[in-house]
């Protein structure tokens, strides 16, 4: 539950943008991976919101604009273009998601063009095409809108890139369409960055020797070494000895500014029978600063949405921007059932008031479900036990309330008393097209004397508690009505009013 919310909170949260030139043309998947990668079994629709209103795109392979599953083709592009472009992917008949991608056309390229830079370290590197995945074409590159002879590859290869290798590279693409062939283009800009250190020589080789220099006197030695173009702190430069390193050894300093230098405050006879070299390094503590932070944001972030999982839910619900079409034939959003008899006198003034004044004030009046409570709701001279089996296959849930009253599975088994728990479990474990609600009123130790139907249900999770001593017993923002709201069928957008669902805290 909490990855499948994690990815619908990105959804939601990251607005897709493209900005493509006139003249070519454009494919443009589904904004959704999950939706382009679906063309069986599903349902996708492709609409533009633009100065008319919504209108929806032909799926005709010889319009100019039309969509081929999840898939939006654009041949070629004009300015009229520009707008925002719809996707709606239904999943099942009950369930659709809906994403929404800005297409801009520009008349001629312009930076807002360029995909993400890419800033890269000297050495031997690739760049790839940004457009026309997934596709048949053919390709050619350019640097700074100029071609490069033979190259023709997915992949550029540029190999020893450094500071003349900097500008912007384009690849051209070429694909077929209906017969038809198109011109896509994507470029973005390369960059030299990183940390570059390399040792130099000093003076004039690898190492530095001591023959001339008196017994007993202070020397210092210096060596440059080439930190990259705007790393140098992340950088340093040891001495050594032989193959020893000075760092900390007394009698030896090591100094730091554009160059470094070694003082040997004493030149002794070891001194003068060694070799002294520079070697430039560079720090890793950047990258592990880097992945403390990125390790404790990924915790961070898990803990928060496991914590505030119901909170996020109910907040984009209040927003609409979470929402099921009603199309599935039920009229009330949840049948409850409760036991009736087996109940002392505190417990029954405590279920009556929880059945005919909490249920109905929280989830009724506040937030605008509609409930079949049995005998609320039944007339005289019914027949109950057919009204019954048909008002929960009206229903989108089933609440169950648990009380400790409930003694003997055979009591719930006449069709006096127990009919609608009987139609409720079938329902819910042989049909399962019903989800149960299980809430449970007072102290309930043990759940062994239950049905076996249900005592398979709270294996698989405890009922949600609920305190009548509390202060937020009756308040729609307490934690229990939250996770009572979240079970709760998704309105639909048009039937967002002024409800319990605005409420987030």
């Amino acid at each position: 539950m909490i990855v499948e919310l994690w990815v619908e909170l990105l959804l939601l949260f990251f607005f897709f943008s493209s900005v493509v030139i006139q003249g070519e043309a454009l494919r443009c998947p589904c904004a959704n991976n999950y939706c382009s990668q679906e063309t069986n079994h599903t349902t996708i629709s492709w609409f533009k919101n633009g100065s008319d209103g919504i209108e929806k795109i032909s799926t005709d392979e010889s319009a100019r604009v039309h969509h081929h599953g999840p898939d939006l083709y654009i041949l070629p592009l004009i300015v009229n273009d520009t707008g925002l472009y719809i996707t709606r992917w239904w999943e099942t008949e009950e369930n659709c998601n809906e994403f929404e991608i800005y297409i801009e056309v520009s008349e001629e390229f312009h930076t807002d063009q360029l995909y993400k830079d890419l800033s890269e370290e000297p050495g031997d590197v690739h760049i790839s095409c940004p457009v026309c995945e997934n596709q048949n074409k053919t390709l050619i590159w350019y640097k700074d809108f100029h071609l490069i002879p033979g190259q023709s590859e997915e992949y550029l290869y540029i190999p020893n890139f450094s500071k003349k290798d900097e500008g912007i590279y384009t690849c051209l693409c070429t694909w077929e369409h209906n017969g038809r062939k198109y011109n896509t283009s994507g470029s973005r800009p390369l960059l030299i960055t990183g940390i570059l250190c390399t040792q130099t020589k000093a003076p004039h080789t690898d190492v530095i020797n001591l023959f001339d220099t008196l017994y007993g006197s202070k020397v210092e030695l210096s060596c440059s070494a080439f930190f990259g173009f705007n790393v140098k702190d992340y950088c340093s430069v040891s001495w050594f000895r032989n193959n020893t390193q000075l760092n900390g050894v007394e009698g030896y300093t090591e100094t730091e500014a554009i160059r470094s230098f070694l003082t040997i405050h004493k030149v002794s006879e070891l001194d003068l029978q060694s070799a002294f070299y520079c070697k430039a390094s560079k720090s890793v503590l950047p990258l592990v600063v880097i992945f403390l932070c990125i390790f404790l944001f990924i915790l961070l972030a898990a803990g928060m949405t496991k914590w505030y999982a119901v909170d996020l839910a109910l907040f984009f619900r209040g927003l609409g921007l979470v929402q099921n079409k009603r199309n599935d034939g039920k009229i009330y959003d949840a049948y409850v059932i409760y036991q009736k008899d087996n109940l002392d006198e505190k417990m029954k003034k405590t279920l009556a008031h929880f059945i005919n004044r909490v249920l109905p004030d929280i989830l009724e009046k506040s937030c605008g479900f509609k409930l079949c409570i049995y005998g609320r709701d039944d007339l005289p001279g019914e027949d109950c036990i057919e009204l019954t089996e048909m008002r929960m296959r009206l229903s989108r849930r089933l609440i169950v309330v648990l009380t400790p009253g409930i003694s003997q599975e055979q009591d719930l088994m006449t069709p006096e008393q127990g009919y609608d728990w009987q139609v409720g479990l079938h329902q819910v474990l042989f049909q399962q097209d019903t989800r149960m609600i299980l809430i449970q009123l007072g102290d309930i130790k043990d759940y062994s004397h239950l049905p076996l139907g249900l005592q398979h249900l709270l294996q698989k999770g405890l009922p949600l508690q609920w305190n009548e001593g509390s202060r937020q017993a009756a308040s729609p923002s307490s934690h229990f009505w939250k996770q009572v709201r979240y079970m709760m069928p998704v309105f639909p957008y048009s039937t967002f009013t002024n409800s319990a669902y605005s409420l987030v805290s």
